[in-house]
């Protein structure tokens, strides 16, 4: 007997296409030859959902998959992912232990002294001008000593550009320039890391350098990457027209009155708001589409509902919307609606809540 909460039907999804999804990794390993492309999946793969991202690129062979937790990194261990996993982020000294099947991140001198006491391996962490965790490049010639001293477990060094995807900066040539002096004098001192990277998804194709042989590609992986046009986008979110109104001139919708009717006309309710990942900042800005048509927000998005405009739309209670669509010349495209919002579509692909059915397509 199958129980009600076991199958039902969602007002809100997110569809992943599987098949994108595939062809993006695929891209970057032809564009990268030589190279680990690494999917990163930190902040719930971007939004995509966790687990259900690292099956399906479980299966593709991957050398890494790069996630920002301890608590990531268990939830991929429960669902019995095989691919090895670089934690990148800060983890509490309590929580780590001999034997970990993971590859953890030194960051500075007490987190190198921690993980080499455990013998974990350990990738270094250098702050080549991004400035906010690393080793600073700086002061490596102080530090190199003491890492010699402790004899780590060094099974990687790496690097995070701070502005790869400006073209205009000198900055990324500097941060590659500063990496291969500590890179060098590392390997000068006896060391010899397996897995040296500096490229995020925006760095990839710029980081050029025979010592680099790992890509730690993030938004990339998902589509959003303007430069590469060959990319698809991996995401599209859905939510269902709930209710329809008749409102007459004069009236206002929705919290605050920031929307005032000019004439007779008729709105619609969708059932996801600001809880779900519309942000507040699309309040009478943003877009969805139903059947076809685009329809504007109306007034202040609520936390599970947002209202729209019907006006020249065909619509009945229980049609499907689309959000977030996953084409990008669509005006309710991520990257549409993340201009819009006034953000990036980094921050919008990651305040998807987590409580929003994910399923692939």
């Amino acid at each position: 007997m199958r129980l009600p909460w076991q199958k039902y039907r969602t007002l809100n999804r997110i569809l992943i296409d599987e098949s994108a999804l595939k062809h993006n990794l695929s891209l970057y390993r032809k564009l990268l030859p030589g190279t680990a492309v690494c999917p990163v999946l930190k902040s719930n793969a971007y939004g995509h959902g966790l687990t259900l991202t690292a099956k399906i690129l479980d299966r593709e062979g991957c050398d890494f998959f790069c996630v920002d937790s301890l608590y990531e990194a268990y939830e991929l261990q429960k669902a019995r992912i095989k691919t090895p996993i670089l934690i990148l982020g800060y983890n509490f000294e309590e929580n780590l232990h001999k034997g970990l099947p993971f590859h953890f991140t030194a960051h500075d001198l007490h987190s190198l002294e921690v993980l080499s006491k455990l013998k974990l391996p350990i990738h270094l962490k250098i702050n080549t001008g991004m400035n906010r965790m690393g080793f600073s490049w700086n002061e490596w010639p102080k530090i190199l000593p003491y890492i010699q001293k402790l004899n780590p477990k060094i099974e990687g060094i790496y690097s995070h550009f701070a502005s790869a995807d400006d073209a205009k900066s000198p900055l990324t040539k500097l941060q590659i320039t500063r990496f291969n002096k500590v890179l060098a004098s590392l390997k000068k001192a006896g060391f010899k890391p397996k897995w040296v990277h500096i490229a995020n998804s925006a760095g990839a194709l710029k980081a050029k350098s025979p010592e680099f042989n790992m890509a730690r590609i993030g938004i990339g992986m998902y589509g959003i990457q303007p430069e590469l046009k060959s990319l698809r986008p991996t995401l599209e979110f859905r939510s269902t027209l709930i209710g329809i109104q008749s409102i007459q001139k004069g009236e206002s919708v929705s919290y605050g009155e920031t929307y005032t009717a000019k004439k007779n006309e008729v709105i619609g309710i969708i059932a996801a708001g600001y809880y779900e990942g519309i942000p507040r900042s699309l309040s009478n800005k943003g877009t969805v589409n139903i059947n076809g048509i685009s329809c504007p927000i109306l007034g202040r998005v609520c936390m599970n509902h947002t209202l729209i405009s019907l006006k020249g739309v065909t619509a009945s209670v229980g049609d499907e919307v689309t959000v977030y669509s996953k084409n990008p010349a669509d005006k309710n495209s991520i990257q549409s609606q993340a201009s819009k919002a006034g953000t990036i579509p980094y921050e919008l692909l990651t305040r998807l809540s987590e409580s929003v059915k994910r399923q692939i397509q």
